[in-house]
């Protein structure tokens, strides 16, 4: 007891994180709002269609498919490994700072990347043990 299992922690915040992303999109349809509005001015890539709302929707989507994981993904290397994970979570990460609804995901996501980054350290799998299953 007391161990901290690295990967299942990370995996939890990037569930979060997907499912934020993905609520965030879907708002982000209906109010246009960029992050950095205040500071210049980047309405011609919200007029007249959002791509950040698009792009936030699809890579949430794209994160719950890999954290749950779907059939497709299940045993690639993808959900076996930590390293595309990492790859893929960064700049899912910074462009999603860009879009005012998805600051706290992108945020989760950075934390989960340093999470699955000290899994990866550690030497974790994301294998689960026989031995830690439950019996009931």
């Amino acid at each position: 007891m007391g161990k901290l299992i690295w990967n299942q922690w990370a995996r939890l915040i990037g569930l979060t994180a997907g499912v934020f992303q993905v609520i965030g999109g879907i708002f982000a349809f209906f109010y246009h709002y960029s992050m950095f509005n205040a500071v210049i001015n980047i309405n011609s890539l919200f007029n007249p269609f959002d791509v950040f709302a698009v792009i936030c929707t699809v890579t949430g989507l794209i994160i719950l498919a890999i954290e749950l994981p779907l059939s497709f993904f299940k045993d690639t290397f993808i959900t076996n490994s930590f390293i595309p994970r990492i790859l893929l979570y960064i700049p899912i990460s910074f462009v999603s700072v860009f879009n005012y609804q998805n600051v706290n995901p992108a945020l989760y996501l950075f934390i989960a990347t340093l999470m699955y980054l000290t899994a990866s350290i550690k030497g974790e799998t994301n294998r689960v043990n026989n031995t830690l299953r439950s019996k009931v």
